[in-house]
């Protein structure tokens, strides 16, 4: 859909907190966003993704969005509290 903000690679441009898209009401995780990683990568990226969804759908979402409109920014990065827990 053209609403889709999408980088030069084509994997979809996300707000990196809440992972809505450019599109209202779209919200996206996993390879889509990075490029190819890894399955661990995308279901923590689906969990905070559905958190948000269900925020979303109960009229709770409260954030200011920044989706990138950057075409050369590279996909989401990693580096939420799930990649820095203790294991």
């Amino acid at each position: 859909t053209p609403e889709l903000r999408t980088n030069k690679w084509g994997v979809v441009m996300v707000d990196t907190t809440t992972y809505h898209t450019s599109k209202k009401g779209v919200f996206a995780g996993g390879d889509v966003v990075t490029g190819g990683s890894t399955v661990i990568l995308a279901m923590g990226q689906a969990k905070e993704a559905a958190r948000h969804v269900h925020e979303y759908l109960m009229g709770q979402f409260n954030y200011e969005l920044n989706v990138p409109t950057d075409p050369n920014a590279p996909g989401v990065q990693w580096e939420g509290r799930f990649a820095k827990a203790k294991r």
